[in-house]
């Protein structure tokens, strides 16, 4: 997935939220607040390649006549219009019905979709394949998904994580980095391997991650 990330400001988690499931808010400001609630949305859009609520939005894509599209973000919950796009970048045919038999949604929750090219309606003065099309659709977890209980600490752990580098109150290391052994005068610990997951590679974000499992989607295998 290669998508713009379409929000400037977070829309799931906010001060109530953040302190409900534990978060540290301490002499943090509200830009500072906001910027890691953002920051963490941002980061769990990315790895579970969806959005965290229904958004629409515009993909481009190379035009393969066999092939489906594979959608930025998964999840697709309609299409709302098709444009067919030349060499020339001139749109020369485009459809906005929401109920079309030039497009199918093959498997919404992985985001893939194809596309039938109707010439008959096409005004297009040459001949051959589009060499591109651009879709507008709704894409992201319905509204009840993102406020579960496992969500929601997902995303404040990571928020954690977040003001606690911005603001300075720590982490287990600069950075967030995992740390995997550990000995202060007579005590040491050494821990299992760490992953390096899209929160960090320390337990904390290893936690964020598990959380997360039962929603994320390895969609691009095997295609």
């Amino acid at each position: 997935m290669n998508s713009d990330y379409p929000y400037v400001s977070p829309v799931v988690i906010t001060d109530a939220i953040f302190y409900a499931y534990g978060g540290h808010t301490g002499t943090s400001t509200s830009a500072q607040r906001q910027a890691a609630f953002l920051i963490a949305e941002m980061a769990a859009s990315y790895d579970l390649e969806t959005l965290l609520i229904p958004t629409t939005v515009t993909g481009t894509y190379s035009w393969q006549f066999t092939a489906p599209i594979i959608t930025d973000w998964a999840h697709v919950n309609s299409v709302s219009r098709v444009r067919f796009i030349d060499v020339e970048e001139n749109a020369y045919y485009t459809n906005t019905t929401v109920n079309s038999d030039e497009w199918s949604i093959r498997n919404d929750e992985y985001g893939i979709i194809d596309l039938h090219a109707v010439y008959g309606n096409c005004n297009c003065s040459h001949m051959g394949y589009p060499y591109k099309v651009e879709v507008v659709y709704n894409a992201g977890f319905p509204t009840g998904t993102s406020n579960r209980a496992d969500v929601l600490l997902a995303l404040t752990t990571y928020s954690d994580i977040i003001l606690n580098e911005i603001v300075g109150y720590g982490n287990e290391a600069p950075g967030d980095i995992g740390v995997k052994s550990f000995s202060n005068q007579q005590y040491s610990e050494n821990r299992v391997a760490m992953l390096r997951t899209a929160y960090g590679s320390s337990a904390r974000g290893q936690f964020a991650h598990g959380l997360l499992t039962k929603l994320r989607k390895y969609r691009h295998v095997g295609l």
